[in-house]
């Protein structure tokens, strides 16, 4: 579980270019790098084996309420692959996730490829 978040932190650590690039064309590649975030900071958070630092904790929840303030119908031009590239927002993005790599004592080496798979939906 704590390599899964690591891997989500380091994928919303890198360079805007990588972070996109561990997705297909037709995905909605900025919200899977939130998404692949939130659902590994969730199972963390739900498992009773995994304690976390009170540090550890705030870095998480720092990068998470900053990505909350990014959603909504109002902010929906950052979740674009230019505002991913060029918006100061994801520049604040991948600086919180490597200040919670470092609260998490882990490297904030390029991630590992991806390995869901993503279908095409039939756009009919």
């Amino acid at each position: 579980m704590i390599e899964r978040l690591v891997n989500s932190l380091q994928a919303l650590a890198a360079p805007a270019e990588i972070q996109l690039a561990r997705f297909p064309d037709f995905a909605a590649r900025a919200d899977e790098l939130a998404l692949d975030f939130a659902d590994a900071l969730l199972l963390v958070s739900d498992c009773p084996q995994v304690r976390l630092t009170a540090d550890e904790r705030h870095a998480l929840e720092l990068l998470d309420e900053h990505l909350d303030a990014m959603s909504g119908p109002a902010r929906a031009g950052l979740w674009s692959e230019a505002s991913v590239r060029a918006a100061p927002e994801w520049a604040t993005t991948r600086l919180l996730a490597r200040r919670a790599l470092a609260a998490l004592h882990a490297s904030d080496e390029l991630p590992p490829p991806g390995t869901s798979t993503y279908v095409r939906g039939d756009a009919t």
